[in-house]
């Protein structure tokens, strides 16, 4: 019996200690960036503690009819656009919200709901060596943060590093594009090739 007890204090030891758990009186937000040559894709996920739910919903639940209406959603989803940071080699990236998903108010008062939101930024003239910044300052005071950058889909461009805050509210992230001009030249030089060939062929049987 003792061993059973031991086994799951060590359980709720590791629980708490895990960065994707959270206290009751605590705001948790996890945002996942993503780059590509045409634009950024910024995932926001943000799960209000049971202790402090009731004023997030007080801030989105603004008729206090006790439910989320999907305008109500997309106007808090604005809200938090506000307190997000986002620039690429220290120019201001303007960020359109696309989608807004908020749960249940009974969800979020038992600390179980999570709003997810998603916005996207348009770059133009973008670097060989980028560098991104991206900073959240939504609810700074209850609020704890996860950032993370997702592996780029496009197969030319590689995160090359990331410097973090120690409350990974902050962060800068490096990328690495690599030239497009020898997938641009392939064909062409390709056609030279056989091309060429075509002609000395054509060529011998000419002067036989």
């Amino acid at each position: 019996m003792r061993g059973a007890f031991a086994a799951t204090g060590v359980f709720l030891l590791m629980l708490s200690a895990s960065p994707t758990a959270h206290r009751l009186d605590e705001y948790l937000q996890a945002a996942r960036v993503s780059f590509a040559r045409t634009g950024i894709v910024l995932d926001v996920d943000l799960t209000p503690g049971a202790s402090v739910a009731a004023g997030i919903i007080a801030l989105i639940d603004r008729d206090g009819d006790n439910r989320i209406s999907p305008l109500e959603a997309e106007s808090y989803g604005r809200v938090v656009l506000t307190g997000l940071l986002l620039e690429l080699d220290d120019r201001p990236v303007p960020l359109t919200l696309v989608h807004v998903e908020a749960p249940s108010t009974d969800e979020m008062r038992y600390g179980l709901g999570t709003i997810q939101l998603r916005a996207i930024g348009k770059v133009e003239g973008v670097s060989r060596r980028p560098q991104l910044h991206f900073r959240n300052n939504h609810q700074a005071g209850s609020s704890v943060y996860l950032v993370n950058a997702l592996i780029p889909g496009d197969t030319d461009v590689s995160v090359v590093g990331q410097t973090r805050d120690a409350r990974q509210q902050d962060v800068r992230i490096e990328y690495n594009i690599s030239p497009q001009w020898p997938k641009n030249l392939y064909w062409p030089a390709f056609g030279l090739v056989v091309g060429g060939w075509w002609f000395m062929r054509a060529r011998r049987s000419t002067n036989h």
